[in-house]
């Protein structure tokens, strides 16, 4: 359905109410719209606010007189309703030419809006005169109708009327035309190339009448609403008056013209007459009816029972001959079954071996991979000894650089103090020439001394070198020993954790042992002996689960009686279910029919008609029924003719009252009023004869004017005589065509003097006095209403006695339709025969819940037998289980007690050769100290020796003469060289030369000796090097040496870090290869020839391989334990379905009943289920 949203009017209107371009919104004020479809924004159209809303139920349009209201709504309905002859207020063509000038091309479009998807659509017409000239031939006139959806491309607001037109308005309910107005033509070319544009338009032209209401009608805009409209509004009076008809006759033809096509009146009278046709043989076809009616009701319950004995006896033969075929197939598939059990039977032993073969296997391969891993570790842990004694030497090479770079100082301070000594020492030598004696004395004195220093200091030296030699060799010893105590340690901490885990199992076999003397399994006396104790579990298991499956049948047999005697108890439940059921309805049917038989004997009406004293009971009512409905028939009877002339003298009146009117005069007939309208438009003034009769004419002429002139009275009168010639050719262009016959003259021809008809033959009927008298009428008028209003009294009243005796005849009718003559005694009898019926079926339910609860109980018991008979087989078999285990153990006991004390043993063993081994390292430590001290007492004794040689003056290393430094030093002891050297030098000092140069020579001496003494602090490799450095170009200056000093502790740094780093590596790596030594010291497997590793590289890929295939040989055994394990579960599930379907099957076979002869048997095996 769809509202009316906006209406937009372009250059259209007459001259008084025109409108140039405007645009009426109704929109945005309604409820919201309940499912609002999506919808496509124009360009530069703002984005919609909340659910749109429906336009404005209602509204009122405020305008003068002449202001323009006739002709908003006649624009309007040249739309929805074309055709001058449905124009709005009359059926004159010229009204809407008349809105539209020469130059003008008028548009009226509607936007209507969906009142549930608040989709749009837009319907206009345009018009124009062709030429550009208004004519008063309404062929010239061209009209044309189009619609389209509004969207992208064109709306109400964008329609081309004109050359340009806006895309968005600037403001609210302006115009977006601009430029000059588009033709016709032009405005149908852009709608049309708009609509190919844009196909989402749907843009439809159309010219002709008819087929715009078509059109209009596919919308869903219904043309004949507005023609009801039209009809409503014919004289912009009030819609009353089109349904102010005189009598019944005026309204059948409202009706028929609002429903039928006046143009196919033959189809109309056809109908009318089937239907009278119809009403004549009313009488028979009701009896037929009820006749056929009772007949079927009958037969189809014949019909309906013999059709559900049909299907219940196929049902039934189809239900047998299905459970038979379901239980040939179930007993195939039983079969089926137990070949598939075999089948997993023989899988589960492949698969089970395939286990046994995967684990050993994986066992290889673990051992394989143990053992690289193994010696990948050891071969490792000696690439890092060897790398670590490269980095040690490295090291030493290091800090001797060092050391050498900062004796280079010292070296090189002794040499300066050298030749300083040996400058002074010439200048004294010549000084000294006369004091040659005395110095040749000291000289050999000092010579002496000298030898024997060096000869003290070498003898130092050498017990030093051999202490700390001595020192080197006994920490080797003693880190040897640490080593191999440790291994030592190590391996009697392996045994004793073996030991104790064997010592575990032992004991935990022994709680076992004494569990199951405890337990009973095994007597007191045949610890020794298990194996003979599992045998007999073993047998005790078998007879016990013999003895549980006998429990299982007779459980399955009494549950199996259990399920008979419940099947029975239900099917007597449900047969006195029924009963009961059976008996309540018919209780309840027999009460219903007799409470409607109770009501209705209380019905006063009913005690009148018979009389009675007081309300009728229902076996009265039973009796009484026939008679009741033909009283009340002949009283409803009685009734409808006394109504039906009643409204028949009251039709009369009201057709008098009509025809009188309410007061002053009766309009005239729609063709008379037709053509006075079109007559005024063309300038000629007119009255209707009725109207100049009643105002023209003396009261007194009335009577002689009606019979003069009858047809011109009820006609059209012209008031201008001069206008009787051009009203002629007016009417005759117009063709309005009207549906009586109008006759058109002038007053004179009307007040002429009569011409004498009295012989023709032809008189008047008397016409209503309202036409031309209103005080004639009055009179009348009053006494028609007085007595219309007592017979609408006595209508009601008889009314209301009709209806109610209409129904109390059709509650009893359908009573006894329902409840025939003696249906009350047969419904008491059925009544009391359900109840005995009920009674039996409850006493036999009684008798089978008894049967019932002794069946349950048996099974009960039967169940709990089986239980227990379960429980004591699964525990015999935990038993059997338990012992066979316990027999296993108890045999390898022996070989477990044995490998204890060898164990032990070897801890033992290991123990002892750790501490003799730890002893030895000690002693070796504490002899290494001690040589250490003495060599380092022996060094300190060759620095102090060198230091006093190098105290003394007078002597040097060129002044001994080489036969001298090599001969043995003297037989006097160092205490005695002293002593004479210190004589020698005080008899020097007195005969010698100045205190200057002595004092000179002594303070060079003091410096070389100093410098000397630092230099022998210095081991021989140091000074040897740093001699060597000092001759190198980077010895050559003192920042040189510095730089290189840096460079070289900057060296030691770093090979220090990684000598910490490699020691490191070496205890994680020690670590690795005792974690993974074999347990019995020797290898963890034999390794094939290809498999042994050279070099650590190599062993790390042996290694990884190891580990790839170790990890393939644990997934293959995951997969051979996951396939054993659903073989076995496949096993045990075909064991089951197998008893399953053969017990399904024999329940099957013991429910159904024999093979009757004509039953044929089945010609093959039947599938498998």
């Amino acid at each position: 359905m769809y509202e009316l949203s906006r209406i937009r009017l372009y250059s259209i209107g007459p001259a008084g109410a025109r409108y140039a371009d405007t645009v009426l919104d109704l929109r945005g004020v309604g409820a919201p719209v309940p499912r609002p479809a999506p919808t496509q924004a124009d360009f530069f159209e703002d984005e919609p606010v909340g659910p749109p809303r429906r336009p404005a139920p209602a509204g009122v349009l405020f305008l003068e007189n002449g202001g323009g209201k006739s002709v908003l709504l006649k624009l309007i309905f040249s739309v929805m309703l074309p055709g001058h002859r449905n124009t709005l207020g009359g059926a004159s063509s010229g009204v809407l030419r008349k809105f539209l000038l020469a130059e003008d091309c008028g548009h009226v479009a509607l936007e209507w809006q969906h009142t549930v998807t608040g989709e749009t659509v837009v319907v206009g017409k345009v018009s124009e005169w062709r030429g550009r000239q208004v004519s008063g031939d309404p062929r010239k006139f061209a009209e044309a109708w189009y619609s389209f959806r509004p969207g992208p491309g064109m709306s109400l607001d964008s329609l081309p009327v004109a050359e340009a037109s806006a895309l968005r308005p600037a403001a609210e309910g302006a115009s977006g035309a601009r430029g000059r107005r588009r033709t016709m033509k032009g405005f149908r070319d852009v709608l049309s190339e708009t609509g190919k544009a844009y196909p989402g338009l749907d843009v439809v032209w159309e010219e002709g009448h008819d087929r715009w209401k078509e059109h209009l009608t596919r919308l869903g805009l219904d043309p004949e609403l507005f023609r009801y409209q039209r009809e409503m509004n014919a004289d912009e009076g009030e819609a009353a008056g089109l349904f102010a008809v005189k009598n019944d006759a005026d309204f059948t033809d409202l009706l028929l013209r609002a429903v039928t096509d006046t143009r196919d009146t033959d189809g109309l009278a056809d109908l009318v007459h089937g239907f009278a046709h119809k009403l004549g043989r009313r009488a028979e076809l009701t009896a037929e009816r009820e006749f056929t009616a009772g007949s079927l009701e009958h037969l189809v319950n014949i019909t309906e029972a013999a059709e559900r004995r049909d299907r219940a006896r196929a049902v039934h033969t189809a239900a047998e001959e299905r459970t038979r075929t379901l239980a040939g197939r179930l007993g195939a598939r039983a079969a089926v079954e137990r070949a598939r059990a075999a089948e997993h039977a023989t899988e589960v032993a492949h698969a089970a071996h395939a286990v046994t073969d995967t684990e050993r296997g994986r066992e290889t391969a673990s051992l394989i991979a143990a053992e690289l891993a193994h010696r990948h570790a050891s071969l490792a842990l000696t690439a890092a000894e060897r790398a670590a004694a490269a980095q040690r030497r490295e090291l030493v090479d290091a800090r001797t650089l060092h050391a050498a770079w900062q004796a280079a100082e010292t070296v090189l301070r002794h040499r300066a103090a050298a030749d300083r000594v040996t400058r002074v020492a010439a200048a004294i030598r010549e000084a000294e020439r006369d004091a040659a004696p005395a110095l040749a004395a000291r000289a050999r004195a000092a010579a002496d001394l000298v030898r024997a220093l060096d000869a003290a200091a070498t003898e130092s030296e050498r017990a030093a070198t051999e202490g700390e030699d001595r020192s080197t060799a006994l920490q080797d010893v003693a880190e040897t020993a640490h080593r191999d105590a440790t291994a030592a340690a190590t391996a009697a901490q392996r045994a004793r954790s073996e030991s104790e885990h064997l010592r575990q199992r032992l004991t935990e076999l022994a709680e076992e042992t004494e569990q199951a003397v405890l337990a009973g399994w095994l007597p007191a006396d045949a610890e020794g002996d298990p194996a003979r104790a599992a045998l007999a579990a073993g047998d005790a298991a078998a007879s016990v689960a013999a003895a549980s499956e006998q429990a299982r049948q007779a459980a399955a047999a009494t549950a199996e009686r259990d399920r008979e005697t419940a099947a029975e108890l239900a099917r007597r439940e449900l047969a006195a279910a029924r009963a009961a059921d059976a008996a309540r309805a018919a209780k309840a049917a027999h009460t219903a029919e007799a409470d409607a038989a109770a009501l209705l004997g209380a019905e006063p009406r009913l005690v009148e008609l018979l009389g009675a004293d007081g309300p009728l009971t229902a076996d009265e009512v039973d009796g009484a029924a026939e008679e009741l409905i033909a009283l009340l028939e002949q009283r409803v009877g009685g009734a409808e003719r006394q109504m039906f002339d009643l409204r028949t003298e009251a039709a009369d009146d009201n057709r008098i009252l009509g025809a009188l009117g309410d007061g002053g005069l009766l309009p005239p007939s729609r063709d008379v009023l037709d053509t006075v309208e079109y007559l005024g438009e063309h300038g000629i003034p007119a009255l209707p004869g009725w109207r100049y009769l009643a105002q023209a004419v003396d009261p007194a002429d009335h009577a002689a004017v009606l019979a003069a002139r009858p047809e011109l009275v009820d006609g059209v009168v012209i008031t201008d005589e001069s206008s009787h010639a051009r009203a002629r050719e007016a009417l005759a262009e117009a063709a309005l065509l009207p549906r009586s016959a109008v006759a058109v003259g002038t007053a004179a021809a009307l007040l002429a003097p009569p011409t004498g008809r009295s012989g023709t033959g032809v008189f008047l009927v008397p016409p209503n006095p309202a036409m031309h008298d209103e005080q004639a009428a009055d009179g009348e008028r009053r006494a028609l209403r007085e007595r219309a209003a007592r017979r609408d009294e006595e209508i009601r009243a008889l009314a209301a006695r009709l209806t109610a005796d209409r129904t109390l005849a059709a509650r009893l009718t359908a009573w006894r339709t329902g409840c025939p003559a003696g249906r009350l005694a047969e419904l008491a009898a059925a009544a009391t025969a359900a109840a005995e019926a009920a009674d039996l079926a409850v006493d036999q339910q009684h008798e089978a819940a008894v049967r019932r609860a002794e069946a349950q109980e048996a099974a009960n018991e039967a169940a709990a037998l089986r239980d227990r008979r379960q429980e004591e087989a699964e525990l015999a078999r935990r038993r059997s289980d338990a012992l066979a285990g316990l027999a296993g153990r108890l045999r390898e006991r022996a070989r477990w007690q044995t490998r204890v004390r060898e164990l032990t043993e070897e801890a033992a063993e290991a123990q002892q050769r750790a501490a003799t081994l730890l002893d030895r390292a000690r002693a070796a430590d504490e002899d290494r100290r001690t040589a250490q001290r003495s060599a380092d007492d022996n060094r300190r004794t060759a620095r102090a020796l060198r230091a006093e040689r190098a105290e003394i003056a007078g002597a040097s290393d060129d002044d001994i003469p080489e036969e001298a430094a090599e001969h043995t030093p003297p037989p006097s002891s160092l205490p005695a060289l002293r002593e004479a050297y210190r004589s020698a030098s005080r008899l020097y000092e007195k005969v010698g030369v100045g205190a200057d140069l002595r004092a000179e020579q002594a303070r060079a001496e003091g410096d070389e000796s100093a410098a000397r003494a630092e230099l022998d602090r210095l081991t021989n490799k140091v000074r040897t090097r740093a001699g060597q450095l000092l001759e190198s170009a980077e010895g050559a200056d003192g920042p040189s040496r510095q730089a290189a000093a840096a460079r070289a502790e900057e060296l030691v740094q770093l090979l220090e870090t990684r000598a910490s780093a490699a020691s490191e590596q070496l205890g994680r790596l020690r670590g690795e290869v005792e974690r993974l030594a074999p347990a019995d010291g020797q290898a963890h497997t034999q390794l094939p020839e290809e498999q042994v590793p050279a070099d650590a590289e190599e062993a790390q890929r042996l290694l990884r391989a190891a580990n790839a295939e170790l990890a393939a040989r644990a997934d293959a055994l995951e997969t051979a334990r996951t396939r054993h394990e659903e073989a076995l579960r496949a096993h045990r599930a075909a064991d089951e379905a197998t008893a399953a379907f053969e017990e399904t099957a024999a329940q099957l076979r013991d429910l159904l009943r024999d093979p009757q002869p004509g039953d044929e048997p089945a010609a093959e095996d039947p599938a498998p289920y």
